[in-house]
């Protein structure tokens, strides 16, 4: 019998990657910055900061990283409220059900 279950939300029991994009995206839409789903495909893994430089294309100061990685992760997580159980990866409701 499980007593207990650790995992992280990006990827474990729903693909986000769609979720980051949007919030990227909105982002970028914000700030006049052109960017698709190819642009997105390089920030795959990196870090929130390191991928808006990347966004940027320059660093726009200490005090407007944190203020758009803030809006960016806002905008991730209105997307992520949107999630349902049929967005669940195969077998992840089970697992947390025990079945």
């Amino acid at each position: 019998m499980k007593k207990a279950v650790l995992f992280d939300l990006d990827g474990v029991i729903v693909d986000t990657a769609l979720y980051h994009y949007k919030g990227w995206k909105m982002l970028a839409d914000k700030l006049g910055v052109p960017f698709d789903e190819k642009a997105n495909e390089k920030l795959r893994g990196v870090p929130r900061r390191e991928s808006l430089l990347m966004l940027l294309g320059r660093n726009p100061g200490e005090a407007k990283i944190k203020e758009y990685s803030d809006l960016k992760n806002a905008y991730y997580l209105q997307k992520v409220k949107d999630i349902k159980p049929k967005d669940a990866l195969p077998g992840a409701v089970e697992m947390l059900r025990g079945t």
